[in-house]
């Protein structure tokens, strides 16, 4: 598995509470269904600009070093997972797993052990809380992928509002980005549409937009980034059938002798489809 799996691993699935939105709108609310199977798909494109400036010195440093300039990186990759509920138990809690069953990179390689598993429970139908990863992975790994998991599902707390038609909803998300031996402090704002709602199917735009601010003010860093995407909800199913967004990330380092201009260009993409257990 890579160092860093991108945060958008978005192998979960939300839904809305309400089987039928009402004329007068629609109230989100995230919440699974107890024995469930949900099949996900999900393509990630990645690719990265990196363009070096500066002294003479230290552009033949770059060369001797053997480092392209500029650096150009690509990375696509497709997960298949399968999320399973269990039955509900007296106390109201019922469990939940998330299954990798394959994730094959550009290079043809496995970011994930096929069969790895990680566990958790949901109570009283609020978002689940997950513990444990089982399969291959180093202790590391495992709390990696388990933390970001956790992560990803703390971005859907949406807030309890009946949403009409053209009505829209903020939310900010911290994180923070290496970078030369301190952190990028950065907030992720994300805000969702609700455009229509045709045939039971109701579709959001998505845009967001990125604040970054090093953690030491030396004015050598500048940053930014912004996204547009969409997701439609099948409203029958209670679950999002298609989500997808684009973004892209602009930075600027300077160092003593040279600085760069970096450029991120990130593709997401995914499908949801119910199974029979």
């Amino acid at each position: 598995m890579r160092k860093i799996i991108p945060i958008l691993l978005l192998l979960i699935q939300f839904s809305c509470s309400t089987p039928t939105p009402k004329p007068e709108g629609l109230n989100l609310r995230v919440q699974f269904q107890p024995e469930t199977k949900y099949l996900v798909s999900t393509i990630r494109g990645t690719e990265t600009v990196i363009t070096y400036s500066g002294q003479e010195i230290a552009m033949k440093e770059l060369k001797r070093m053997n480092i392209k300039n500029p650096t150009i990186s690509k990375v696509k990759t497709k997960t298949d997972t399968e999320m399973l509920t269990g039955e509900r138990l007296k106390d109201g809690k019922f469990p939940i797993s998330i299954k990798y069953n394959k994730t094959i990179s550009l290079d043809g390689q496995n970011e994930i052990p096929e069969g790895t598993l990680i566990f958790g429970e949901i109570i009283n139908d609020q978002l689940p809380t997950f513990n444990t990863v089982s399969g291959t992975l180093n202790f590391d790994q495992q709390t990696q992928l388990l933390e970001i998991v956790r992560n990803t599902f703390d971005q859907f707390k949406f807030p309890e509002k009946l949403l009409k038609i053209g009505d829209q909803f903020s939310m900010d998300r911290p994180a923070s980005l290496p970078m030369e031996g301190s952190e990028i402090k950065t907030v992720i704002s994300t805000t969702y549409k609700l455009l229509r709602i045709n045939n039971g199917m109701a579709q959001f735009e998505i845009s967001q937009e990125y604040k970054m601010n090093p953690v030491m003010m030396d004015n050598s860093f500048i940053g930014k980034g912004n996204g547009k995407g969409q997701l439609n909800y099948d409203i029958a199913n209670s679950l999002i059938s298609d989500y997808s967004i684009k973004t892209e990330l602009v930075m600027n380092k300077k160092l003593d002798y040279f600085e760069f201009d970096l450029k991120t260009i990130n593709e997401f993409s995914q499908t949801t489809q119910i199974a029979k257990l």
